[in-house]
């Protein structure tokens, strides 16, 4: 008896390159069952941390990025010297992070399965989602100026 096995939706673009050094993308990743664990600084760290390590190995290149309690807001590009496609790079830092958080906190799992992406069209655009994005604690009632949350960040560029 054949079962019929349900597929998860794709949520990327059909035929896009996403490998693309050329683009940028504003990536959401999710907790699992939506937890705070971010709440904990300790935790909140390791998540700074990794982002801060692979941008020094030059993995990305970050214009912005907003950790909320709940969620990762992270604006990107991949670097040149980077081989490998977004979902790649995405995979690999949730894979290390969860194994941190695990080792730290015993938090099992950390991340949702998927991720969220969207391509920034050009330079203006990504004006707009780095603002987007550092205004999130506001948005949520957490601060009243983003430049007062811990977790936000915008890069010069």
């Amino acid at each position: 008896m054949e079962k019929n096995l349900r597929s998860r939706k794709t949520l990327r673009l059909k035929d896009f390159d996403y490998g693309s050094k050329f683009h940028a993308y504003f990536v959401t990743v999710c907790t699992a069952k939506r937890q705070p664990y971010f709440l904990d600084a300790q935790m909140a760290g390791i998540i700074e941390k990794e982002m801060e390590f692979r941008r020094k190995n030059k993995e990305i290149q970050i214009y912005s990025y907003c950790l909320m309690p709940d969620h990762l807001h992270l604006l990107l590009s991949l670097s040149p010297g980077f081989q490998r496609k977004l979902q790649d790079w995405v995979s690999a830092f949730k894979r290390y992070t969860a194994k941190s958080a695990y080792e730290t906190a015993g938090i099992k799992p950390l991340w949702q399965k998927n991720f969220y992406d969207r391509i920034a069209r050009d330079e203006e655009s990504l004006i707009d989602i780095a603002k987007y994005i550092v205004q999130n604690p506001v948005r949520r009632g957490i601060v009243s100026n983003w430049e007062t949350y811990p977790y936000c960040r915008i890069f010069d560029q």
